[in-house]
């Protein structure tokens, strides 16, 4: 069973941090970002697709600031229950490649798997494990649009970037890695910053997969 996520050290840091970039009104704000409050689906300008999502892209000041501050208090994952995230531990489990980097387990809100996109509320909190399985904070967003409630003619966009159509299921997602340093990029799906998936745990692809009928089947994205 997984335990309540202790709080990293450098939480209270990058809370201070993330306070006074937005009372500074930060001049390194993108402005196509969704995430002030109002505004709404934001379409992308027509781009070629491209196998690392972004990756050579960073998160502005700005826009880390402001998602962090969204979230910083679901470093707590007891708090980010509350707040409507569930674990999909056991029906998708917990995801990693083992030569590209981890990614850990998602926290999923699914009443917010609708076409509206917005950087302070990711449709997914995704999560670290230590190797007795168990929380150890949070790492990443995971922004998630389902196709069929996407009525524009190009895919979502947020923190200046299109999201990427998942490779199988009816998606359009994006990672955004706001509370782990990723040599890969700020917004690749894998991050060798983060461990592995520690053994007993179930690991998607392996042991745990989506069971038919579950409802995380069709809203929750599998990475390439």
């Amino acid at each position: 069973m997984l335990a309540t996520a202790r709080q990293p050290n450098r939480l209270l840091g990058a809370l201070l941090f993330s306070v006074t970039l937005l009372a500074a009104g930060c001049s390194a704000a993108t402005t196509t970002s969704p995430g002030a409050p109002g505004s709404g689906p934001v379409s992308a300008s027509p781009t070629a697709h491209h196998d690392d999502h972004g990756s050579s892209r960073s998160i502005s000041r700005h826009d880390r600031a402001k998602a962090q501050l969204a979230t910083a208090a679901f470093q707590d994952v007891a708090r980010a229950e509350a707040g409507g995230w569930k674990s999909s531990l056991q029906t998708l489990g917990c995801f990693q490649n083992p030569t590209r980097g981890g990614m850990g387990l998602h926290y999923i809100n699914d009443a917010l798997l609708d076409d509206k996109v917005d950087i302070t509320k990711p449709e997914a909190l995704v999560y670290e494990l230590d190797a007795q399985g168990a929380v150890t904070g949070l790492v990443a967003h995971e922004y998630i649009v389902p196709i069929d409630a996407w009525t524009k003619e190009t895919p979502p966009r947020l923190f200046g970037l299109q999201f990427h159509q998942h490779a199988t299921l009816p998606l359009y997602v994006l990672h955004a890695w706001l509370w782990r340093d990723n040599v890969l990029g700020d917004f690749d799906d894998w991050n060798p910053a983060v461990r592995q998936c520690p053994p007993g745990v179930p690991i998607f692809g392996h042991n745990a997969a989506p069971q038919r009928g579950d409802s995380h089947e069709l809203t929750h994205p599998v990475p390439r």
